[in-house]
């Protein structure tokens, strides 16, 4: 018990300190979206600002990654975390004084995904350096379990708070949030990365994109991480931009009313903390790719039946599933990561990660958004999830001894 406890202890500390930044800000995220478009009810400002924080995300997430391996990750965690609360700080003073902009705000939730794109490889990447090998897919678990708990609590009490606290100081919570959070993160030995003195940092944009393409080329050097990567940029592209109508189907199949769009998304996060919570408690398989396509496949078949359901009960059910589905898919992806990659190059592959869900996403919705005002949603979700579904069972069967993923002993 005593060898462990110190790795337990950090670990512990770790995920308190970042699922409560993220706590706070998501739901100053939420309150920020709802607030704008309660005002102003144009859903052009309301794109504007989600594109404004995604694409700052997306343009800081491959340097941040680069970064993630050549500096301290626990001062790029903490820089980040405080450039985004003095960031939320300033905007909060200004609201309080009276002063509003649009433009303000998306400035400043641009600043946050900068800072976004700067914390999350550094994350990925220092969670390994203070975990067991062997515990990396339960502690991966329970970290997916608890943001599946931030996704359930964050918009119900941003919904609150917006009711009967002004926005400035709701900005306020994030800034507490990160506060406390940075000042937890000091308290863990996050140990420093060894520099080779024969490889200088990389210098320009050319400098960049090399360490960029040592880390891509390793990563598909492995066989089954390189088909790993495949099918998760097939299900981000495919299947997830389904995953974030669930509103539009429940609206056209099951009427407007505003509990059945709550209770949709309820089941389906509360879905994902039982995959969480059941997958750290089991462990999981040995073999990470046949989790990997387990969880794939039927994220595809639900994609399929999803708008075929009779009743919202039904729909509900279909919800809960993909709900336990998500963390049996995405978290043996990321454990295999952190288990076959080196660590001077684990910022760099979890940056290519968090890129492909930045990007791969929207990318889905630009295409599946416009068309399902034409076309039947429906019937183009069974089309889509029928189209993935096929390209997975086609590298199951091609799959041989080389494309597993298989946990250390």
């Amino acid at each position: 018990m005593g060898e462990t406890e110190p790795w337990l202890r950090n670990v512990v500390l770790f995920l308190g300190a970042q699922s409560l930044s993220m706590f706070g800000s998501n739901i100053v995220g939420y309150s920020i979206i709802w607030y704008v478009t309660l005002k102003t009810g144009s859903s052009g400002q309301y794109a504007l600002l989600v594109i404004a924080s995604s694409l700052a995300m997306a343009a800081t997430t491959i340097p941040g990654g680069v970064w993630a391996d050549r500096y301290w990750r626990k001062a790029l965690m903490i820089g980040a975390d405080a450039g985004v609360a003095v960031a939320t700080a300033l905007l909060a003073v200004l609201m309080l004084s009276g002063f509003e902009s649009l433009a303000l705000i998306a400035v400043v939730l641009a600043l946050r995904g900068l800072g976004g794109g700067i914390q999350a490889p550094a994350v990925a990447a220092a969670l390994p350096q203070i975990t067991p090998v062997a515990r990396l897919l339960r502690v991966n678990s329970v970290n997916q379990a608890l943001q599946a708990l931030i996704q359930v609590a964050a918009p119900a009490l941003a919904a609150v708070l917006l009711v009967y606290v002004p926005l400035g100081w709701i900005l306020m919570v994030d800034v507490a949030t990160a506060v406390i959070g940075v000042g937890i993160t000091l308290l863990i030995p996050i140990p420093r990365l060894h520099r080779d003195p024969d490889r200088p940092a990389p210098e320009g944009l050319r400098g960049y994109v090399a360490h960029l393409g040592e880390a891509f080329r390793y990563a598909l050097a492995i066989p089954g991480l390189r088909r790993t990567l495949g099918v998760a940029v097939l299900v981000l592209t495919v299947v997830i931009p389904y995953a974030q109508m669930t509103p539009v189907f429940v609206v056209r199949l099951y009427g407007t009313a505003q509990w059945k769009l709550a209770a949709t998304e309820i089941a389906f996060s509360l879905g994902m903390v039982a995959g969480g919570v059941v997958l750290a408690a089991w462990g999981g398989l040995r073999n990470r790719m046949t989790m990997i396509m387990t969880g794939t496949i039927t994220l595809t078949v639900m994609t399929m039946v999803m708008g075929f359901m009779p009743v919202l009960a039904a729909f509900l059910v279909v919800m809960v599933i993909q709900g336990i589905t998500v963390p049996v898919f995405n978290t043996p992806i990321i454990t295999a990561v952190q288990e076959l990659i080196p660590e001077a190059m684990m910022g760099r592959v979890t940056s290519l990660l968090t890129l492909a869900s930045v990007v791969c996403g929207p990318i889905g919705m630009a295409v599946a958004g416009p068309l399902a005002d034409r076309l039947d949603l429906s019937w183009m979700a069974f089309a889509c999830g029928a189209a993935g579904l096929v390209v997975l069972v086609a590298l199951v069967v091609r799959g041989g001894p080389g494309s597993r993923l298989m946990a250390p002993d």
